[in-house]
């Protein structure tokens, strides 16, 4: 396996959006109608979305919102399964690039995409990995336990570690580094560096058990 497995290891296909976009059009639509409903969550949170909202901001009628989401529920969803597919991207982008050869050093590629989403991508902070959101159907639960899976087979192929607890102990530090980064980037737009490097030590220190050299 190589990293780049994580994706397709990791996404899913859930229905979220009403009509599949078939065509460039319908795809582009839909990217700008969850574009606008990322900025509102990151002005109002996610609590306060609602449909009208996402139509006025995308300046879009309310029945081109309702075509392809039946609720605010699809739109939260459907923005969650967004940013999923972005962190696994970018994290599979400097995994490819750095080539780490221990896992903190994994865990760092994947802390720097999230980071790095946390401060580009509206409404990023509001919904990320531990939410269930995007994936309510998936035994898992969690879009961290999704990416913990591959990972672990990934790496156990990689470092040679044979641990067949280490998917459950990745899913673990994905969520400890989801939470603290939160933490990091509440009223900080560029985060809080002293947050970050905090996540970076607390999931090296639960993952120290785990971490051995290529």
């Amino acid at each position: 396996m190589s990293f780049n497995d994580l994706i397709n290891g990791a996404l899913t296909s859930t229905g979220q959006v009403r009509n599949e976009p078939v065509q460039a059009r319908s795809s582009e639509r839909i990217g700008a109608l969850l574009d606008a409903a990322s900025a509102v969550v990151a002005e109002v949170g996610i609590e306060r979305l609602t449909t009208a909202m996402v139509a006025e901001r995308a300046g879009a009628s309310i029945g081109t919102v309702y075509r392809y989401f039946p609720d605010r529920i699809a739109v939260l969803s459907a923005m969650s399964l967004r940013g999923f597919e972005r962190f696994l991207r970018l994290g599979v982008e400097n995994l490819e690039r750095v080539h780490p050869t221990t896992l903190d050093g994994v865990f760092d590629c994947l802390i720097d995409a999230s980071v790095q989403l946390h401060r580009t991508e509206p409404g990023y902070t509001s919904i990320r990995l531990s939410d269930q959101i995007a994936l309510p159907d998936v035994a898992e639960g969690t879009a961290a336990a999704r990416v913990a899976e591959p990972l672990a087979a990934i790496v156990a192929e990689e470092f040679g570690i044979d641990d067949e607890g280490l998917a459950a102990r990745l899913d673990i530090a994905l969520t400890i580094a989801d939470a603290l980064l939160v933490r990091a980037f509440l009223g900080a737009p560029e985060g809080d560096e002293a947050a970050i490097a905090a996540a970076r030590g607390v999931v090296s220190t639960y993952l120290a058990g785990s971490t051995v050299s290529a």
